[in-house]
């Protein structure tokens, strides 16, 4: 989905592009959802609340509960298996764009012989209103594993002279 916004006031004028998008299945995978994946680190999330033993060096300790599974050593165990615990249901709305300009009063603009001055603003990319911040990515992404460089935030400042 997608929407524009354009505002223009005494010569300031404002346009906001929003970008979104629902119904988008993502499934966690790979460094997201086994523990220490490839002798690399782990998600915190992965480490914070997940079921484990009171004692580690006691495997007959009992267990304390959380909302992911054990740390299993490899690709074993629950976190290897496919299931809809780690499927989320992406949804984000993002303003993609946003542009703050200003033009100059004709009366300045004609000193240097000039039909118009106008100076500018523009970001893109600079929030995202999403469910998957938790998870520490881009809600556009598109590999299961989420390892891709998520879009850029951009800042510019100009201005244009029409003569």
């Amino acid at each position: 989905m997608g929407g524009r916004i354009g505002l223009s006031y005494k010569g300031i004028d404002l346009n906001v592009d929003f970008a979104g998008g629902a119904m988008q299945s993502w499934n966690q995978d790979y460094e997201l959802r086994n523990a220490f994946h490839g002798g690399g680190n782990s998600p915190a999330y992965l480490l914070e609340d997940r079921w484990h033993r009171a004692d580690p060096y006691n495997p007959n300790s009992e267990w304390i509960s959380g909302y992911y599974p054990a740390i299993r050593n490899g690709n074993t165990g629950p976190n290897s298996r496919n299931s809809d615990f780690w499927l989320t249901n992406v949804r984000y709305l993002r303003v993609r764009n946003l542009e703050l300009a200003y033009t100059l009063p004709q009366k300045i603009s004609q000193k240097i012989k000039a039909q118009k001055i106008r100076v500018y603003v523009n970001g893109s990319n600079l929030i995202s209103f999403d469910n998957v911040k938790d998870f520490q990515i881009d809600p556009e992404i598109e590999a299961a594993a989420a390892v891709v460089y998520p879009q850029q935030k951009v800042f510019m400042a100009g201005f244009n002279i029409t003569f």
